[in-house]
């Protein structure tokens, strides 16, 4: 009689006892094929992860502020220069390619309004997620991971306190408020970045140039640039606190567990970026115009 349950329920043993996905909610995972069971099980992870920690941190918003700021500091210490950088670098290359066509067709004025708008909606936020994953991301699962190998998160548990509060929760905030906050910057440095490109090729007149992009920016869209940057820190942060929690198998572990988040959060950022970019301009299709 046992044996015949076992084989009527998936993962039973001989002794009838239930498999890991005998429970009825679990039931369609354990037939999902297994390259992807682990995506799906990932995925799921992240999503409980992420209501955990709002919820932990919406019912008792109060106590984790200080731990929040601490890390803010540390992380705006450790991405603030690559960040400017990259911003800096690849936009100043980008802008003399764009002016250069403009310029051949005689509006060069209206290219580099028209690159600022396009290239601070995707190329800025995209660097600026980009560098925050790659620097403070890595950090963090590194430090998530290197404690959940010691049994330090396990210590936390017999001691009573939650690791979930203790060490995720101000985490996610330092890093969601970190990069909605550094794109401010990051767009002033991309529209100097511009704006040298348009006057060393282009010799068009800072004045005309700012006056151009001050006339095709609406509010609309910085707010947008802001709420993008919000959700893809809310998205980086869960990755990597996810991926540090489940670290395993010692010190070669972490380092996995820090290389899979970090190529996560940067596919993650792509396929974000066309959805929130396509949904948007679907939405105000108005934004788009060039003004």
């Amino acid at each position: 009689m046992t044996v015949e349950r076992s084989r009527a329920e998936p993962g039973g043993d001989a002794r009838g006892r239930r498999g890991p996905y005998d429970a009825p909610g679990s039931g369609a995972v354990g037939a999902i094929p297994g390259p992807l069971r682990s995506v799906v099980i990932e995925t799921g992870g992240m999503a409980a992860l992420l209501v955990t920690v709002f919820g932990s941190a919406i019912r008792n918003p109060v106590g984790y502020w200080r731990a929040a700021m601490l890390d803010f500091y540390t992380t705006v210490r450790r991405a603030a220069l690559p960040m400017a950088a990259a911003i800096f670098g690849f936009l100043l290359f980008f802008s003399l390619v764009v002016v250069i066509f403009f310029n051949q067709v005689g509006a060069v004025s209206l290219g580099s309004a028209l690159l600022f708008l396009y290239g601070f909606r995707a190329f800025t936020v995209f660097v600026v997620a980009v560098v925050v994953s790659g620097v403070a991301g890595a950090a963090l699962t590194a430090d998530l991971g290197a404690r959940k190998i010691r049994d330090e998160l396990d210590a936390m548990r017999v001691m009573g306190l939650d690791p979930v509060r203790e060490l995720v929760v101000p985490r996610v905030v330092s890093m969601v408020v970190l990069t909605t906050l550094i794109v401010l910057p990051g767009l002033g440095v991309s529209a100097v970045a511009l704006q040298i490109g348009a006057s060393y090729y282009g010799h068009l007149a800072a004045v005309d140039y700012y006056d151009n992009l001050f006339a095709a920016l609406v509010p609309l869209e910085l707010g947008s640039v802001v709420l993008n940057c919000f959700l893809l820190g809310i998205m980086i942060a869960i990755v990597c606190c996810y991926k540090g929690l489940n670290a395993s198998g010692g010190s070669i572990g972490v380092g996995r567990a820090v290389n899979q988040a970090v190529v996560i959060c940067y596919v993650g950022l792509f396929v974000f970026q066309l959805a929130y970019n396509a949904v948007f301009l679907g939405l105000f299709p108005e934004v788009g115009k060039l003004r």
